[in-house]
């Protein structure tokens, strides 16, 4: 028998529902990432059970809390996605599927807790992450991702990385998770850290492990500190993998204009947007961008890859099915970072495997 207490999809639709037979509640909102789409959030109560319906987004998936007097989980729903306010509620539709590499046996690899000190912006504490077959003194590619922690731990970045290690796809590197405590500082287009990020951490870690190519990644802020970081030290890196950048501008993004790094962001942007000429090539990195097809940043993206690609950059840049979130940025990893790194690395990968 079919259960009408429960979030589903039916036909063109989606059917939030919340079970509340004894009146508990005297409002019900949805709390759902749905991209741009400007739908309906209040529920109304018929027979017991709270429900909204609205047109299905062109999404894969859809992230949601209900909102009574504090949010929610689905009661009725087991699945759930990590991110940075909490667990959210996920109702995977029709056609969606979980990357396979998630189901790859783990390869052997150690970690090591390492810190730069007396950077432009105090100290930085990261994790290396390398594959037991790489020996210390072997040179590997070196991938430095901003906001490491998270990025591992609900992206699953080296869970990636050892996946296509194990499967041939790629040969071995070494990736260095930097942790963010003032991120809302650091990550804001901020001279400071850029200098912090180039001439200390990467400095220090080519000193400590031998680096054939550099390799920086970020989500949201993390992808525009990475960018900046670039920008004002040409020929740092070989390649850049940005998801979801936070590439305001203040006629894309005036609803961010509250944030307090919201004119440093927008006044780098406007310096890339009006950069007369490409940088020499020898500084050109490939770039791979993502971003959600229908999230609030999809614009200010696709505007910041057009202005690279007119500067003479290598860009590659992918839109996905779903929003601002790690599943998100996790479901993007293949193939767009294997083909990035595969780029930026200047060879294929161990075996000769091509992932093109």
């Amino acid at each position: 028998m079919r259960d009408d207490s429960i979030t589903e999809a039916v036909g063109d639709e989606l059917c939030f529902r919340l079970a509340d037979p004894d009146a508990r509640y005297r409002r019900v909102r949805v709390d759902a990432d749905l991209g741009t789409t400007d739908a309906p959030r209040d529920l109304t109560r018929i027979d017991g059970v709270w429900e909204l319906r609205i047109p299905r987004p062109p999404l894969g998936r859809v992230e949601y809390q209900f909102e009574v007097t504090t949010t929610l989980l689905d009661p009725t729903n087991p699945r759930t996605a990590p991110g940075g306010f909490g667990d959210r509620s996920v109702l995977e539709l029709p056609g969606y599927v979980e990357p396979d590499w998630l189901a790859a046996e783990p390869i052997a690899s150690r970690l090591a807790d390492v810190s730069f000190t007396d950077t432009p912006v105090g100290d930085i504490d990261a994790t290396l992450w390398v594959p037991e077959r790489l020996d210390p003194d072997e040179p590997a590619p070196l991938l430095i991702a901003h906001d490491g922690p998270d990025y591992n731990a609900m992206g699953h970045l080296t869970d990636f990385i050892g996946a296509q290690i194990g499967a041939g796809r790629l040969a071995p590197l070494r990736v260095l998770l930097l942790g963010a405590p003032d991120r809302m500082s650091w990550y804001v287009a901020n001279d400071d850290y850029a200098d912090a990020l180039v001439l200390h951490v990467l400095d220090a870690a080519r000193d400590q492990w031998p680096s054939t190519a550099a390799i920086a990644a970020g989500v949201s802020l993390g992808a525009l500190a990475a960018l900046h970081a670039q920008w004002r030290h040409p020929g740092t890196f070989d390649g850049l993998f940005l998801q979801s950048g936070s590439f305001f501008t203040p006629g894309t993004d005036a609803q961010e204009s509250w944030f307090s790094g919201f004119g440093d962001i927008t006044s780098f942007v406007a310096e890339v947007a009006g950069a007369p000429t490409a940088q020499t090539a020898q500084s050109i990195p490939s770039v791979t961008l993502t971003c959600g097809a229908t999230e609030e940043n999809v614009v200010n993206n696709r505007l910041m890859a057009a202005h690279l690609s007119r500067l003479g950059w290598d860009v590659r840049y992918a839109e996905t099915a779903d929003l601002h979130n790690f599943v998100s940025w996790r479901d993007a990893l293949e193939p767009h970072l294997e083909r990035l790194l595969i780029s930026a690395v200047g060879h294929p990968v161990a075996g000769g495997h091509d992932a093109t």
